[in-house]
């Protein structure tokens, strides 16, 4: 997304360079929800300028990254918790505030 309310684009990007904790996904599949969509319409704020790459709800293949995963088929969370604060301890994830 470049601009607010612009037609959408698909664009071909440098590949990013990973750390030996990260993997890099060949994304098979993207949802683009009602939060991408209030991206584009204004109507959500996010800590990120333009230009944004909408759809955070993925699946694909792992083509780099640790031995154990590489050609795995995954999904990527929407929501990634911190795993360490009172709320993700209490089993309450979707309500971190370090998300």
């Amino acid at each position: 997304m470049t601009a607010l309310k612009a037609d959408f684009a698909r664009v071909e990007s440098e590949l990013p360079t990973i750390t030996a904790d990260e993997a890099l996904v060949k994304v098979a599949g993207c949802g683009v929800c009602h939060t991408d969509l209030g991206f584009w319409n204004d109507g959500v704020r996010t800590k990120k300028e333009l230009p944004l790459t909408l759809g955070h709800e993925i699946s694909g293949t792992v083509l780099e990254g640790p031995a154990h995963l590489k050609g795995r088929r995954v999904i990527v969370p929407a929501v990634l918790p911190c795993g360490e604060c009172d709320l993700c301890k209490k089993g309450r994830s979707n309500m971190c505030q370090k998300q």
